[in-house]
């Protein structure tokens, strides 16, 4: 492992490190909004809840629902309320803890609310909104789904960097051996 070759090898498996985490995040940046249910408001929806938990609605600024493409900056005096459709018990409507916002290639969205539930069930969604249309997203989980396929993305290239770096300490340990 004396040979200067070795770090054009380390060199290679460096960018390799790189072009691998390109080719695990492109095909999977759209899943990161994947799982949200989305809805044109005002209105009424029929929501299907597979798991208990919270939940983050967000104001999507610009979407698209069935084809058609939806602007709108603000939803100023936007009303939601939300039923258990099994029992009727109304749930809870709140700010949500943290903020968040993502965006996409054709998407963008910020939270605005969220609820928790405890039983996964059908959940009736009822929307008032003063003036225009605009497109709310639901979802679970929207943040882990995110800092999941950053994480993974980083831990590539720093797997690749660290098999690089290991060659390249190597080949100096044993050029310095062999110059003693």
């Amino acid at each position: 492992m004396k040979s200067p070759l070795w770090f054009v090898v380390a060199g290679l498996i460096a960018m390799a490190g790189f072009v691998a985490a390109g080719l695990y995040l492109w095909p999977r940046l759209g899943s990161v909004d994947a799982g949200l249910i989305r809805v044109v408001v005002p209105g009424n929806a029929a929501l299907t809840l597979d798991k208990p938990g919270t939940y983050t609605i967000f104001h999507e600024k610009h979407s698209v629902v069935d084809g058609k493409y939806y602007a709108s900056d603000t939803v100023t005096g936007l009303r939601v309320e939300l039923v258990d459709e099994a029992d009727g018990a109304p749930v809870p409507v709140v700010e949500p803890s943290i903020s968040t916002t993502y965006s996409t290639a054709n998407r963008g969205g910020v939270s605005i609310f969220a609820f928790t539930i405890d039983r996964p069930g059908r959940y009736r969604l009822t929307t008032n909104l003063a003036v225009g249309q605009a497109v709310l997203a639901i979802g679970q989980g929207v943040f882990g789904a995110a800092f999941k396929l950053v994480g993974a993305t980083i831990a590539i290239v720093f797997a690749g960097l660290a098999v690089a770096g290991i060659i390249v300490l190597l080949v100096i340990w044993q050029r310095s051996k062999a110059s003693t």
